[in-house]
């Protein structure tokens, strides 16, 4: 029996070609400001990509459904959307995903990221009804620098020519395939290097009651890895390839993304 696993499935469809040695300054883009709760340009910018945080700067102006927490504060339907953001902070502490720290005991030379919130009503594709509200906490990348918060960034991008190939040879050998999603991908490997974070709007926990007060004295130190960071998806395809080498699996000579 063939075990063939495809990792890291990602597609981009937007910005401009990486390696194109034609390409002058990226095309501008709209960027949340965390501290202004607004959005800007980066006509000033050098960046090769398009982080997560622009993407989603960018949905939430354009798609009513994606939104910031001052934003989806100000919807109908906001009850369930705070429901939505419990769950999410209550599944990150369990999980011990991040822990309370006073900023008192933050090491000398410990920097403070920002945190921002990514809503989004899922709907149903036959009918457009709302199937699902979810709110996910990121770190606001736009932040961090290079060297102090991160060093490397690459994460290796299936091919689709392998995809193809993939699906031609399971029809024709009739073969059974099966599909997965990894729930929170990125909050399963550990953090590379220690990050503090302040804690977002409407953060709450079960057994704690957050005041405005906590909020002044308190952080969040993340113990595993979080969206929005730049480093979050290579930190995550090393856990996973680490993990598949770990059970036998072997990576393919001309896809760094099949084992």
């Amino acid at each position: 029996m063939l075990h063939t696993v495809i990792s890291h499935y990602r597609i981009a469809t937007w910005g401009y070609k990486i390696n194109d040695r034609r390409r002058s300054k990226p095309p501008e883009r709209l960027i949340y400001d965390a501290n202004a709760c607004l959005i800007r340009t980066n006509k000033h910018e050098d960046e090769e990509t398009w982080s997560e945080q622009n993407l989603l700067a960018y949905k939430a102006s354009t798609d009513p459904d994606t939104m910031y927490h001052h934003q989806a504060m100000k919807q109908s339907d906001r009850e369930k959307i705070q429901d939505a953001m419990k769950k999410e902070c209550e599944a990150h502490y369990k999980e011990g995903n991040y822990r309370l720290v006073k900023r008192s005991e933050l090491p000398e030379g410990a920097t403070l990221l920002s945190s921002v919130w990514q809503m989004k009503r899922k709907r149903k594709p036959s009918t457009g009804e709302i199937s699902k509200y979810k709110a996910r906490m990121n770190v606001d990348g736009s932040q961090m620098i290079k060297g102090l918060h991160y060093e490397e960034t690459y994460a290796p991008v299936v091919q689709w020519a392998t995809i193809r190939f993939f699906i031609s040879l399971a029809i024709l050998s009739n073969w059974h395939t099966r599909q997965l999603d990894f729930v929170l991908a990125y909050t399963q490997s550990d953090i590379e290097r220690d990050l503090y974070i302040k804690l977002p709007a409407g953060f709450t926990l079960s057994d704690r009651t957050i005041t405005e007060q906590d909020r002044k004295e308190y952080v969040l130190k993340l113990e595993k890895n979080l969206y929005g960071q730049k480093q979050a998806g290579r930190v995550w395809y090393l856990h996973l390839k680490k993990n598949l080498l770990e059970l036998g699996f072997k990576p393919s000579e001309h896809d760094e993304c099949v084992f």
